[in-house]
C-alpha cells in the first residue's frame, strides 16, 4: 500500500481535514481492506478525539457510499418484475437490514458484503446512510478516544491482517449474497413467511433446491 502511505504522508500536516480525507479515501475503493484506522490511531492521538472521531466517521461513510452506488447502479440491468421482488426483500428487512448496516460498519468487518448486495437491491439511502454513518462514527470515536489514552490494545482489534486474504473473503461473500438476494423470489417468500412463519419457509426453500439439484443431476 505505498501509495497509501504517501497520501498519509502528505496529509498528516493538515489535523482533522487529514484525518476526514484519509478515512475517505481509505473506504473509497471497493473490496481494497485498506487499514486506514491505524495511522489515524498513530499519528492523529495528540488531536482532541471528539472532533477527530467525528471526522474519521464522516470520511469513512461518504467513502463507502461509493460501493453502495456501485450496486445501485448495477440494479439498472435488472428486469422490471425482479425490481419489484428486490423492493419486497427491502421491506422485508425492516430494522434487521438497519441492523446489519450498522454492525458491518461499526466494526472492522468487510461492509461491502452489505453495501453492494443493499445497492442492488435499492435499499431505501436514507436509512442506509443513517446507519452507515451511526456505524462508522462510532468506530471512528473509539479509535480516537483509544489513540489519545494510548490504549495500544486497539492495534490488535484493527489489525490490517492479509490484505489478499480478505479481498477474496469480501468477493466471495458479495457474490454469494447477491445470487441468493436476486435468485429469491421475494414477493412469493413474504407471502409464504407470513402464512406459515420464517422457519416453514426456510425448509420450504431449502426442499426446493434438493429437488432441483437432484433434478439436474439425473438429467445429466
Amino acid at each position: 500500500m505505498d501509495w497509501f502511505s504517501l497520501l498519509i504522508q502528505s496529509l498528516q500536516g493538515y489535523g482533522y481535514a487529514g484525518a476526514l480525507l484519509i478515512a475517505f479515501f481509505g473506504n473509497l475503493i471497493p473490496f481494497l481492506p485498506v487499514p486506514f484506522l491505524i495511522p489515524i490511531f498513530l499519528i492523529f492521538g495528540v488531536l482532541d478525539p471528539l472532533p477527530l472521531g467525528l471526522a474519521v466517521g464522516a470520511g469513512a461513510t461518504f467513502g463507502k457510499c461509493i460501493a453502495y452506488a456501485v450496486g445501485r447502479g448495477g440494479a439498472a440491468f435488472l428486469g422490471e418484475s425482479k425490481k419489484e421482488e428486490l423492493k419486497c426483500f427491502t421491506k422485508a428487512l425492516g430494522k434487521y437490514g438497519d441492523l446489519a448496516i450498522f454492525i458491518f460498519s461499526a466494526f472492522p468487518l468487510p461492509d461491502d458484503v452489505i453495501a453492494i448486495p443493499f445497492g442492488i437491491a435499492r435499499y431505501d439511502f436514507k436509512r442506509f446512510f443513517a446507519m452507515l454513518l451511526a456505524g462508522k462514527l462510532f468506530l471512528g470515536l473509539l479509535v480516537a478516544f483509544a489513540g489519545h489514552y494510548s490504549f495500544e490494545i486497539i492495534i490488535g482489534f484493527l489489525g490490517d491482517g492479509n490484505m489478499i486474504y480478505g479481498v477474496l473473503v469480501s468477493v466471495a461473500l458479495v457474490v454469494a449474497l447477491t445470487a441468493v438476494i436476486l435468485k429469491i423470489n421475494w414477493i412469493e417468500a413474504v407471502e409464504y413467511t407470513q402464512t406459515h412463519g420464517l422457519i416453514a419457509y426456510l425448509k420450504f426453500l431449502f426442499g426446493t433446491w434438493i429437488s432441483r439439484l437432484r433434478g439436474s443431476e439425473r438429467g445429466g
